[in-house]
């Protein structure tokens, strides 16, 4: 619920946990995938952990997601199916504003210091929706290339008829912190991901595969976030 304390929302420093992994159910995959978005030559699954600790606008919060590569007009983007938050304005300003499917639950990450684990919980109660555990290690040749075949693509949303857009990049995340150390901290390594085995759940009914790639990162960095929208077709 909104609080209505919040008029703006400026972020200063986070981090978070991230990992790709394999489709294995290539048509619960498709049907996943909300018009007027398209299945993809090559389906990614992606589940974060963020947290946004620090703000010099608006409230600290922990979020996460799983999204889908897919296709709109031609190019890759990843198609956002659920983003958790754990702050009510949060919630109301990202579904308002860029039309996110936020909801509020619990979200907690834990960080060793080479041990990373994000953890969302599901609704109403103490069980996880999903666990993504990162052990830091050498980064291999396979998930170097997924790192860097991921890098461009923004994030996709639906709001009242049009596509909205964020972010994508142009390095993969593994260059980031050679050139902007003053920013960035970056430590790759190999994630698992823990989900009950159910129907009523959203990674199972997908049919997420072997990892494929995954990393840590911290960003001290200032700044807002700016959408692109876009027509449907």
């Amino acid at each position: 619920m909104r609080s209505g304390r919040f008029t703006r929302f400026i972020y200063q420093e986070s981090d978070h946990v991230r990992g790709y992994f394999e489709a294995s159910d290539v048509a619960a995959y498709r049907a996943a995938i909300p018009a007027p978005f398209a299945m993809p030559p090559r389906p990614v699954i992606r589940v974060t952990v963020l947290d946004f600790y620090e703000m010099a606008a608006g409230p600290a919060y922990l979020e996460s997601e799983i999204s889908l590569v897919a296709v709109h007009r031609g190019e890759l983007g990843w198609v956002v199916l659920t983003m958790p938050v754990t702050d009510g304005d949060a919630c109301a300003s990202g579904r308002s504003a860029l039309g996110a499917p936020k909801v509020v639950r619990r979200i907690t990450l834990q960080r060793d210091t080479d041990h990373y684990v994000g953890t969302s919980y599901a609704r109403g109660g103490p069980a996880p929706e999903f666990t993504l555990t990162l052990d830091v290690g050498q980064l291999d040749d396979s998930a170097r290339d997924v790192l860097r075949f991921v890098a461009p693509f923004p994030d996709l949303m639906l709001l009242r008829g049009r596509v909205v857009m964020l972010g994508g990049g142009r390095q993969p995340v593994y260059e980031l912190e050679g050139a902007r150390p003053d920013v960035w901290k970056v430590r790759t390594g190999r994630v698992r991901l823990d989900f009950p085995r159910e129907p009523a759940s959203l990674l199972h009914r997908l049919g997420v595969g072997q990892p494929l790639a995954g990393y840590w990162a911290r960003a001290r960095l200032r700044f807002s976030i700016t959408p692109r929208y876009g027509n449907l077709l």
